[in-house]
């Protein structure tokens, strides 16, 4: 690996030296990751702390320099979260400006650097005032100290009434290319994914306009069989919404659209790796079909996530948390009482893939599946400085967003030299 060019920092800048790296790929090291701002300016092999400053010396000198001792933890890109609802009680769908700004301070403890706050279902007008909240907190975000905003998702409300799940039904719709339009308007190019059920789609005229806008079209919470699921990918739709949930299963002779998104390679899938929305088995499936590359694994997360077992509120209703599920009063699954970093620690647990590929799922593919690849989700000279320490169990011990610490364990052993 190579330096990038240098760039001014008033800063020191900071060193952390690990055992390990995911880049994500798995590489022994040790090594010396420098930040510079809020970029990675250079990734050395190392022998030691002592090496690690003499490069320092010798490629920067005379900038002061904080030297992190990590060698006993292993280093990862920092995780994206793109579909994520709430957490610890903070909603992104109906909460005020309030919640979307705390939530920015709750993931990175779940070592997530950044995220796609995601709208559920609700009226037209509602829908354009919560998209409107969120943008003004985007638009100011540059010097925080959090997980960062990189656009906003709407699952809804041009879905399924068949297939809505825990969405609020008087809120589903028909595609509406004229209100897309106008909700792109009020996003200000912050909007970034839309989740639709292709079926409902008249003339493709709502997958056209977002292709039109350069939005993510993902088929999600739909009745879409197996030929109408293939078209949408044919115009132009490239990912789909928690693969298996909120669509019908998969059945040998219907394969519907489960059957199109596990053999068609054009388009990418999400999924809920909790042990209740999917089984290992799925989970396994799914891997064995698509692979690492074109899985992300996301949380669907809820604001009751984070939060004890009991009642808790969710979009002007109440749902019931227990040994990890959020469910309504009706039993159905109300998004998930699910984190990032115990999404990654699952699949290496109920599948049996390695650390590289689990972390790479919560890392790389995210970003390549969202256009950010160019600067998030990996760890390399010029990419952003989003960085997470995790133990060998893989839990979250330091997270570093845009060059920062932003999120330090009670059980830290890292000591500044």
């Amino acid at each position: 690996m190579s330096e990038d060019r240098r760039a001014p920092a008033t800063d020191p800048l900071q060193v952390l030296v690990t055992g390990k790296l995911y880049t994500p790929e798995e590489i022994a090291g040790p090594f010396a990751i420098v930040l510079a701002g809020t970029t990675i300016r250079a990734v050395w092999r190392v022998t030691d702390i002592a090496q690690a400053r003499q490069l320092c010396s010798e490629h920067m000198p005379g900038e002061p320099v904080e030297v992190s001792d990590l060698r006993s933890w292993c280093v990862a890109p920092g995780y994206i979260d793109m579909h994520i609802h709430g957490l610890c009680g903070h909603d992104i769908t109906t909460g005020p400006q309030e919640d979307i700004a705390a939530m920015t301070h709750e993931l990175p403890q779940f070592g997530v650097t950044s995220f796609f706050p995601t709208i559920a279902t609700t009226g037209k007008k509602e829908t354009g005032e919560q998209v409107a909240r969120i943008v003004r907190i985007a638009e100011r975000q540059e010097h925080e100290r959090g997980a960062e905003i990189l656009g906003i998702r709407l699952e809804g409300p041009f879905i399924s009434h068949a297939k809505k799940g825990a969405q609020y039904e008087p809120g589903i719709r028909r595609p509406d290319p004229v209100e897309m339009n106008k909700l792109a308007t009020i996003g200000q190019g912050w909007i970034r994914i839309i989740d639709y059920a292709p079926e409902e789609d008249a003339g493709d005229a709502l997958l056209a306009t977002l292709v039109q806008l350069n939005i993510l079209p993902c088929i999600g919470h739909t009745t879409a069989t197996y030929e109408q699921a293939l078209h949408a990918i044919d115009g132009g739709a490239r990912h789909s919404t928690h693969l298996f949930n909120a669509m019908p299963g998969l059945e040998h002779r219907l394969p519907g659209a489960v059957g199109a998104l596990l053999t068609d390679q054009r388009a990418t899938v999400e999924m809920i790796a909790d042990g209740i929305h999917l089984h290992p088995a799925i989970l396994r499936l799914i891997l064995a079909c698509r692979g690492a590359r074109d899985v992300a694994l996301i949380t669907d997360a809820v604001a009751a996530a984070g939060l004890p077992d009991g009642e808790h509120a969710f979009i002007n209703r109440k749902v019931h948390v227990a040994n990890g599920s959020v469910r309504l009063a009706n039993g159905t699954l109300a998004g998930s009482g699910l984190t990032l970093d115990r999404a990654v620690r699952n699949m290496v647990a109920f599948t049996g893939i390695g650390w590289a590929e689990a972390i790479r799922m919560a890392s790389l593919t995210p970003a390549e599946i969202t256009g950010v690849a160019n600067r998030k989700g990996k760890i390399a000279p010029g990419m952003d400085a989003d960085l997470v320490a995790l133990d060998e169990q893989g839990f979250v011990r330091c997270t570093w967003s845009r060059g920062r610490l932003v999120y330090k364990s009670d059980a830290n052993e890292s000591v500044v030299m």
